[in-house]
């Protein structure tokens, strides 16, 4: 008895995974050429005012299924402002960050309104990042010892939002990130940071 439910339990599996092995191939049939699946963009910022900064964050990533996508990022940032102790007067500090990230993204329903009807465009996203960022340490950390203090601080940041399409290919991702990475030279001063950019 155990024999044939388990026989029947195996022809059942079988059968399952042949009808999706068969949705899948007709699945790549469908598919776009590789060009098509390739996703660049980015995000700038300015800030101005007592702090004065630039951002440029470019990033090119590839859509690995429709709901997966993986890709790498550079990072420019300009900053200056005075981080002196209160009540004294010093000249503003000048910094530049170079960076590179590599982060992933999940949009479990690409499209809202073909998964449920609801009449609403877009998704919901979720990502994962992790950025190297070369830095100068004084600016977070004004105690630091090291003369030049300039180096590498590494980061991993998560986040959610909502992914607005513009076209085919373009979209606009609204993210809260949350910077999960306790260190006191992080550029990030507070829990979530709001992110807008752009791919084509």
């Amino acid at each position: 008895m155990k024999k044939r439910i388990a026989i029947k339990s195996l022809v059942v599996l079988c059968v399952v995974l042949l009808s999706v092995g068969a949705a899948a191939q007709s699945r790549v049939k469908e598919t776009k050429k590789f060009s098509d699946k390739i996703f660049y963009g980015g995000s700038i910022g300015l800030l101005f005012g007592t702090v004065t900064r630039v951002d440029i964050l470019p990033q090119v990533g590839v859509w690995v299924i429709p709901q997966w996508a993986v890709g790498v990022g550079g990072r420019y940032t300009y900053r200056k402002g005075s981080y002196g102790i209160v009540g004294e007067d010093t000249k503003p500090l000048k910094s530049h960050i170079w960076g590179v990230s590599g982060f992933t993204q999940i949009v479990p329903f690409p499209d809202l309104d073909k998964a449920f009807r609801i009449g609403i465009h877009g998704g919901l996203i979720f990502q994962a990042e992790w950025e190297g960022l070369y830095l100068d340490k004084r600016i977070g950390n004004l105690s630091t010892t090291d003369e030049n203090g300039k180096g590498w601080v590494h980061l991993v940041l998560v986040g959610v939002g909502y992914r607005f399409p513009l076209g085919d290919k373009a979209a606009l991702n609204l993210l809260a990130m949350w910077n999960l990475t306790d260190s006191p030279y992080s550029p990030y001063s507070s829990n979530p940071m709001l992110r807008i950019s752009i791919n084509f």
